[in-house]
């Protein structure tokens, strides 16, 4: 009974840290979208090695990587609404989308164009445990 009463405590005590240790943050480019809190920001050589996986890649930079793991990855379709909905108020609308399996992980690939011809790719990587979703500029 004890170490069920304990697994019973551990998903909203993961899901609190979760939360706290990460914050919210803008986008490098366009300080109207923001990203979903409970996400964490990889940053340096963790970057490089998500890019790597990126399909049609070419001729977009700048990238940002962002995960959610634990019980936070199960939220994969609240975190590309809200994402989607910050490009959508920037000015960006969703142009292609396009889904396919790598292995265990699920690809989906999200291109975003503005009016004046600026484009991103939000680009989400559904691993069995956790949940990648980066972000490029095309210029």
């Amino acid at each position: 009974m004890p170490l069920l009463m304990a697994l019973v405590m551990v998903a909203p005590i993961q899901t609190l840290v979760e939360v706290r240790l990460a914050t919210t943050t803008a986008l490098k480019l366009d300080s109207q979208i923001r990203l979903p809190s409970g996400s964490y920001r990889e940053l340096g050589k963790g970057v490089a090695r998500l890019v790597t996986k990126v399909r049609a890649r070419e001729g977009f930079g700048d990238w940002e990587a962002y995960a959610a793991r634990g019980i936070a990855r199960n939220l994969q379709n609240a975190y590309v609404h809200q994402v989607a909905t910050g490009f959508a108020v920037a000015g960006y609308l969703l142009a292609e989308e396009k889904a396919f399996q790598v292995g265990p992980e699920r690809h989906t690939r999200y291109l975003f164009s503005a009016p004046d011809g600026r484009q991103v790719l939000l680009y989400v990587i559904e691993a069995p445990d956790t949940l990648v979703w980066l972000v490029g500029w095309f210029g």
